[in-house]
C-alpha cells in the first residue's frame, strides 16, 4: 500500500482513524509501507483538518451516488440517513477508466452496502434508477437513438399489413426489458412501492430522458419473441395472441420505437 491508501483510509474508511495515527504512528507506517517522510506528512496534519476534509469528501460522494439514483438517495436520506452516512464516511470512491466520475460504481456499492437494510422495494427502485442512468450513458444505445430520431418517421410510414405478414421485427438497442419484483413504476414510488412484480421497457430517446413503459404479460412475451428470427404474425401466433389484436399491438410497439421493422421474409 501507499501513502495515498493511508490518506484514503483516514478520509473515507474505518480502517484508519486520526487517533490511531497519533497513538501508534509506527504501526501505521508499517501497515501502509510509509517512509519516515510520508509518515511525518500525515501526522503533521491537525485532526480537525482531517475531519473537515472527510465531511467534504462524504458530501461529494453523496452527490456522485445521487447522479445515478437521485430519488433513491432522497428517500434514503429521509428515512435511512444513518445507513447512508455510514456508507459515505466508510467507503473510499476509487476511479475507474470506464466510469471516471464513479457514479455507477458508487451507486452499485451503496446498493450492495444497503442490501437487507433498506426495504426490498426501495432497493429495487434504486436498481431501476441505476439502469436508466446506464442507458443514458450507453454509447450504443445513444447511437441507435440518434439513428431512430433521423430515420424513424420514414420507417414508421412503411409499417402496415405487409410488414405484419413479412417483416421481421426486433427489439432495438435503444430498448431494454427488465423485470422487477416490486412495482417501481407506482405513482408514489419510491416512498411507496407495492410488492407487485412488474416488467418494464426502458427506451433511450435522442436528447430526451429515458422513457419507461410498463408491460402487460402478453406484451412482454410478444417482445421476447421479436428477436429477428420470425415474422410479426408468427411471433404473435407463438405468443398465443389473437392475430388481429396482436397485429395492432405490434404496430403500436413499432410506432413507439420499441420494435424496429427489419424487413425480410420469415426464415
Amino acid at each position: 500500500m501507499t501513502v495515498i491508501d493511508a490518506l484514503a483510509a483516514l478520509l473515507a474508511s474505518p480502517l484508519l482513524t486520526a487517533a490511531e495515527l497519533h497513538d501508534d504512528p509506527e504501526a501505521v507506517r508499517a501497515r501502509f509501507g510509509l517512509s519516515a517522510q510520508e509518515l511525518a506528512l500525515l501526522t503533521g496534519v491537525p485532526d480537525e483538518a482531517y475531519d473537515r476534509v472527510a465531511r467534504d469528501v462524504a458530501a461529494k460522494h453523496r452527490l456522485v451516488v445521487a447522479q445515478a439514483m437521485p430519488e433513491t438517495v432522497t428517500e434514503v436520506t429521509e428515512h435511512h440517513r444513518e445507513l447512508l452516512e455510514d456508507y459515505l464516511t466508510g467507503t473510499a470512491r476509487r476511479p475507474h477508466p470506464d466510469d471516471p466520475v464513479g457514479a455507477e460504481r458508487a451507486a452499485e456499492a451503496f446498493l450492495e452496502h444497503a442490501a437487507g437494510r433498506i426495504p426490498a422495494g426501495l432497493a429495487e427502485f434504486g436498481r431501476f434508477e441505476l439502469e436508466r442512468f446506464r442507458m443514458r450513458r450507453d454509447e450504443i444505445a445513444s447511437d441507435a437513438a440518434r439513428y431512430w430520431h433521423e430515420t424513424g418517421a420514414r420507417q414508421q410510414r412503411e409499417l402496415g399489413e405487409a410488414w405484419l405478414d413479412h417483416g421481421v421485427p426486433v427489439v432495438p438497442a435503444t430498448v431494454l426489458v427488465v423485470a422487477y419484483g416490486h412495482d417501481v413504476t407506482a405513482p408514489d414510488a419510491p416512498a411507496l412501492i407495492p410488492d407487485v412484480p412488474v416488467t418494464v421497457a426502458l427506451q433511450r430517446v435522442w436528447r430526451e430522458p429515458v422513457r419507461t413503459f410498463r408491460l402487460e404479460p402478453g406484451t412482454r412475451d410478444l417482445l421476447a419473441l421479436c428477436d429477428g428470427t420470425r415474422t410479426a404474425l408468427r411471433a404473435a401466433a407463438e405468443a398465443g395472441a389473437h392475430p388481429a389484436q396482436a397485429g395492432a399491438v405490434l404496430l403500436a410497439l413499432a410506432r413507439a420505437g420499441l420494435l424496429v421493422p427489419c424487413g425480410g421474409p420469415d426464415a
